[in-house]
């Protein structure tokens, strides 16, 4: 599959600060990029309007046009691309310059600054990535960088979001941002021209990194103080890449080589590839001892490094798809190790666990 990087006006549209942009696609820039970089550089300066659909009816030997009055299309204008097909009469398009006008009022407050942004699948989505001034530490040492990503579609898929995520340096992996009963993995932010509305819509953004960064730091920590053993560490895997099913029939005493499918197997053990010798093991580990923290992060260490289609379908995977989904689950899971359904250790007899 092609990569889903916008490359409709001949260049890839997406931009990064310092750091190699998306695997060699795309613009790096060597200062802090502004709202006017993100436009340009990362290819957003373009405009979306919303035209009505029309229907072709049989009339005779031929056929009536019928504009419609409640099915509509979004139509990329400087491309001439149709970008969603079965929008409603109340679909609103937000332009693009929009969406940054909020990121403006938080670049303004200090509280973060731009990190990349992009448009993907021929302009239908797009984003812009914030790094949080603020950093969680994990034990004495183990660092996690802050992010929030805003996006929206312009295909009616996703309205303007905010969505934090958080990396572990060491590792370079990516985690759930939204682990406390308080903090959220997302928040819609409001579509206004207004300069006073776009400032509140700024401090909820604000307000939710904060709740979130001393939730997540809380939480983090939890996990890495909470020692388990190998055998709790299979079940873990096992429920966070199981199916329901598969969980009751390794339950009822069959072997995994009767109840998981190669590529299943595949993944289990990668995961506990991941879990023995991934960078950043040792550090998630409580001395010799296994802990939800070192768990938690040879899944992450899968997801984040696991073999996609592209480099672009890997970002989107980890961003709006199955990854972002895996990675939340485990965090959950990982914070309440009571859900953890228990699987007897001598199903995965068959598996490489070592």
């Amino acid at each position: 599959m092609a990569h889903l990087i916008d490359s409709s006006k001949g260049f890839n549209a997406f931009v990064s600060f310092a750091a190699p942009a998306w695997h060699g696609l795309g613009t790096v820039l060597n200062n802090p990029l502004s709202t006017e970089d993100a436009l340009t550089q990362g290819g957003l300066n373009y405009n979306v309007i919303k035209l009505p659909n029309v229907h072709m009816i049989p009339s005779g030997d031929s056929f009536e046009e019928v504009i419609s009055e409640d099915s509509f299309f979004t139509l990329r204008t400087d491309v001439n691309k149709i970008l969603g097909s079965r929008l409603g009469k109340d679909y609103a398009v937000m332009q693009n310059i929009e969406a940054l006008n909020v990121v403006d009022e938080i670049l303004q407050a200090g509280t973060a600054t731009i990190e990349t942004a992009g448009a993907i699948d021929e302009g239908r989505k797009v984003f812009i990535c914030l790094k949080v001034a603020k950093d969680i530490i994990v034990g004495s040492e183990d660092v996690v960088k802050q992010y929030v990503l805003i996006a929206t579609s312009h295909d009616g898929t996703l309205s303007i979001t905010a969505m934090p995520t958080n990396v572990r340096v060491v590792c370079n992996n990516t985690l759930s941002a939204a682990l406390g009963q308080k903090s959220k993995d997302k928040i819609k932010i409001r579509h206004t021209t207004n300069a006073a509305a776009r400032l509140t819509e700024a401090m909820r953004v604000i307000k939710l990194l904060s709740t979130n960064t001393v939730e997540n730091e809380e939480n983090y920590n939890v996990m890495a103080n909470t020692v388990i053993s190998k055998e709790q560490m299979f079940n873990y895997f096992g429920n966070v890449f199981c199916t329901p099913q598969e969980i009751k029939e390794l339950q009822a005493g069959k072997r995994a080589k009767e109840v998981l499918s190669t590529r299943k197997e595949n993944i289990l053990n990668e995961v506990l590839y991941f879990a023995n010798r991934g960078q950043g093991q040792a550090m998630a580990m409580k001395g010799q001892d296994l802990t939800m923290w070192s768990a938690y992060n040879a899944v992450t260490g899968y997801v984040t490094r696991k073999k996609y289609s592209s480099a672009s379908d890997r970002a989107n995977s980890m961003l709006f798809g199955s990854a972002a989904e895996t990675i939340e689950t485990a965090g959950t899971l990982a914070l309440n190790p009571a859900k953890i359904q228990t699987l007897s250790k001598i199903n995965f007899n068959n598996l490489n666990l070592n």
